[in-house]
């Protein structure tokens, strides 16, 4: 029998019976029954960071997997050079940390919000015990990871070669794929980017970007609409551009 207690985080007073639901969000834990997560759960915290806010350093050890519950996170990670790149741009029900369920290791990458950003954080200590008891937990595990580096991987891939143009125009497809909202105009992409942040996702200078954004802009594919962009409508395909 499932016991319901309560959880005090930053949140304020949140039922475990509502942390369970949050825990089940994850695509990991699908199928398992809600008894097992009762530990996990009672250990959860809450987090509550501003636009801006460093959630860990790259090379970090974490102890901690992270849910978002509401913000983006952008994934950043300096190269050699010195130069940061944007690898990545997280939103809610979307998990960070998820190399802790095996091992501390140092982390590829920081994150960063890009916006006030709500999380919930299981220790890898009680997702251990998780694996324990129930071995299937692991393989599912290892699938999502293993889904989410193709991913990864297939995404620099297939920019890696192409103009910084083609390259903003992936980079937008995408988010509005992701937290895109549907306008009379086009599709408004509901994440706060700067230019310099644009830069930092697609490897170029801020300058190269900001022209190119000013060519896109005079040929009708991107406009501004206060702090978002929006891929506007594109006339002669007829569509959205994506």
């Amino acid at each position: 029998m499932l016991v319901i207690g309560v959880k005090i985080g930053l949140w304020g007073v949140m039922p475990v019976k509502r942390c369970l639901l949050c825990l089940q969000e994850l695509p990991v834990f699908t199928g398992l029954a809600r008894n097992e997560f009762v530990n996990v759960c009672l250990s959860a915290a809450k987090k509550q960071l501003d636009k801006g806010t460093t959630l860990f350093n790259q090379g970090d050890r974490l102890e901690t997997v992270y849910l978002i519950k509401a913000g983006k996170i952008k994934i950043v990670r300096a190269t050699e050079s010195g130069r940061e790149l944007i690898l990545d741009v997280l939103g809610p029900g979307e998990v960070l940390g998820e190399t802790a369920l095996f091992q501390a290791q140092e982390q590829p990458f920081s994150a960063v919000t890009l916006e006030t950003a709500k999380l919930c954080c299981f220790s890898r200590r009680h997702l251990e015990e998780l694996v324990r008891q129930n071995p299937e937990f692991a393989v599912k595990i290892i699938s999502a990871l293993g889904r989410k580096l193709y991913n990864t991987l297939e995404q620099l891939g297939e920019a890696a070669l192409l103009p910084v143009r083609e390259k903003l125009l992936l980079v937008f497809s995408r988010l509005a794929a992701e937290y895109g909202r549907d306008t009379p105009a086009g599709t408004l992409i509901e994440v706060q980017l700067t230019q310099q942040d644009l830069a930092d996702m697609v490897g170029a200078s801020r300058v190269m970007v900001a022209q190119v954004l000013q060519e896109l802009k005079e040929a009708s594919v991107v406009s501004r609409e206060g702090r978002y962009y929006v891929l506007l409508k594109d006339r002669c395909l007829g569509k959205h551009f994506d």
